[in-house]
């Protein structure tokens, strides 16, 4: 029973908005603290900041790779799931296809200028979300063709089907962290972030290896060859496939070391000007792991086997989840799959993140500082009474790194400023989501206040319902020059 469990569990989380976070618009805003978090090596004017407790960052980012995959579309057969799982079939996914989510609640943000005003510190908490799956092709045209993928009443043999397409991963996480921005001339500024890692939740499988392939002979052969596949989980359900979450108290203390669920990363930044006029940036992002050993159920094999059965695979139309569940109730199938069941402690990658950008600058005027601006000093002198109002062109790129796949983004984007209380970021994001996808980014301020909000996809923000991507951030913060 709890493999069948397993495969349902894994099924679902495919069809549903289930790791790649790009934040385009937040990346390079210096008006706003958070872009620390993005770049450890940001320039930075202020002296020090302090964000709104539980307000100072609230982002949502949702996805999919496929167009109709949207939440009405979705919601229409959501009082059944086997036929949520056909829909998604029938929009005809592949292999590069993937589902995304992610979510921040910043808890507590702050940072102070030390008293060499070169060196800037920030430090800070906050809860996330993160899921990514990416479409298993294979796995999904087995489980609703089963061997006879052309319907023609005779099974195909010596066709592969690989279970390395399968890598998702959903985890919860409290995010303890604190960086160091230094300005090493009047060039080049660098920075670092160490992030302590509470675990709550996780479920993960990746890195698989495995083929499925149908050989006939006397009677039919479901071979399995090359076996490493495991599914992880924490926090969730024991080795009988049941949930162990009852109620908050069972996730609320993952998030603050209180279960033993420990990790930790790394992330780097710089910032360069290669002239008065042309800045480079580049970070890299979560270099670590997580090492679950809370309430953990593995599912694994790493050997062969093969299968032997009068019948081939062939799941009827409309009751595929019925027909698998039989196969896995069978005792003599059960009996032969060498599936171990583990409550040992594993180790979740973080999927490490690239960021790069180059712009052109503008620089329109120069204002005395009245005490009231709180922009930023792109010229990088050490004088903090001289504001600059300038305007931005360029191009940023992004990159996440999965085992199967790299996922990407490039974003041409405009900064201006509009005055010393109104900044506004826009730009025009082409990736696998959308070829269409404009955002919007602005930052106000009024004396030591600021206050800033994002939103991408404005094309379709109308219809949120019906679109296959959104991403939200609101924020404030104090901030003290």
């Amino acid at each position: 029973m709890k493999y069948k469990h397993c495969l349902y569990l894994l099924l679902l989380l495919f069809c549903e908005f289930s790791f790649a976070q790009n934040n385009q618009i937040l990346y390079d805003f210096d008006e706003i603290p958070q872009t620390l978090l993005l770049n450890p090596g940001a320039e930075i004017s202020y002296d020090k900041h302090l964000g709104i407790p539980f307000l100072s960052n609230i982002y949502v980012q949702a996805g999919v790779t496929d167009k109709n995959i949207t939440y009405n579309n979705i919601d229409t057969y959501s009082d059944k799931k086997s036929d949520v799982l056909r829909f998604v079939y029938e929009q005809d996914l592949g292999s590069n296809d993937y589902f995304v989510f992610n979510q921040q609640l910043e808890v507590l943000n702050a940072g102070f200028r030390l008293r060499n005003k070169d060196y800037y510190v920030s430090f800070g908490v906050y809860q996330q979300i993160e899921g990514f799956g990416s479409y298993p092709t294979d796995i999904v045209n087995l489980f609703y063709n089963g061997d006879d993928q052309n319907g023609d009443g005779i099974p195909e043999t010596g066709v592969p089907y690989n279970f390395n397409e399968i890598d998702l991963i959903a985890e919860l996480t409290g995010v303890y962290h604190i960086g160091i921005s230094k300005r090493m001339n009047e060039s080049l500024n660098i920075g670092a972030r160490i992030k302590l890692i509470s675990g709550s939740l996780n479920i993960s499988s990746s890195y698989n290896k495995g083929q499925y392939v149908l050989e006939h002979t006397n009677q039919f052969n479901h071979s399995y060859r090359d076996m490493n596949f495991a599914f992880h989980s924490s926090g969730l359900m024991d080795i009988y496939g049941e949930s162990v979450i009852y109620d908050s108290s069972d996730v609320i203390p993952g998030l603050f070391f209180l279960n033993g669920n420990i990790g930790f990363a790394v992330d780097f930044g710089v910032t360069y000007h290669i002239n008065d006029h042309l800045i480079a940036s580049a970070s890299i992002l979560d270099l670590g792991s997580t090492k679950f050993s809370n309430k953990v159920t593995t599912y694994k094999t790493e050997s062969d086997f093969v299968l032997n059965d009068d019948n081939y695979y062939n799941p009827p139309e409309g009751s595929e989840l019925d027909y698998w569940e039989d196969i896995f109730d069978n005792s003599y199938v059960l009996e032969e799959i060498p599936i171990d069941s583990l409550t040992s402690s594993f180790s979740s990658n973080r999927t490490p993140k690239i960021n790069t950008s180059i712009k052109y600058q503008i620089k329109r005027e120069k204002r005395k500082n009245t005490g009231k601006s709180v922009f930023r000093n792109i010229s990088c002198k050490m004088n903090y009474k001289e504001e600059e109002l300038i305007t931005e062109f360029g191009l940023q790129t992004y990159t996440a790194i999965r085992p199967n796949k790299v996922i990407w983004a490039i974003s041409p984007f405009v900064t201006h400023d509009f005055n010393r209380f109104l900044t506004a970021k826009v730009t025009y994001t082409y990736d696998q989501f959308s070829y269409k996808n404009i955002g919007v980014g602005i930052s106000t301020h009024y004396k030591f206040f600021n206050l800033y909000a994002t939103a991408d996809n404005l094309l379709d923000l109308y219809k949120l319902k019906d679109t296959n991507y959104a991403s939200f951030q609101f924020g404030m913060n104090l901030i003290f020059n």
